[in-house]
């Protein structure tokens, strides 16, 4: 799940990392969407964007690998 998407992500770390640090961005397949100042807006943009749920990625560009986390985010309130 998400290959493509993680594969474009790691062949453009570099690219990405120089223009959009600090932004969350959003790959769908092997095209990259948007970047945007929050999740939410990210999340925004894909919809936007006609992506299809679960079949994109909203990553959050650092630094380095290090400083990375991972956030999960469900629609479910309990």
């Amino acid at each position: 799940m998400l290959e493509k998407e993680t594969a474009y992500y790691e062949n453009n770390i570099s690219t990405l990392r120089e223009n959009y640090l600090g932004k969350y961005i959003v790959i769908s397949g092997d095209q990259f969407i948007g970047a945007y100042e929050s999740d939410e807006k990210a999340y925004i943009g894909a919809m936007e964007a006609k992506c299809t749920p679960g079949a994109f990625m909203i990553k959050f560009i650092t630094k380095t690998t290090e400083e990375q986390t991972q956030h999960f985010t469900s629609l479910v309130y309990v």
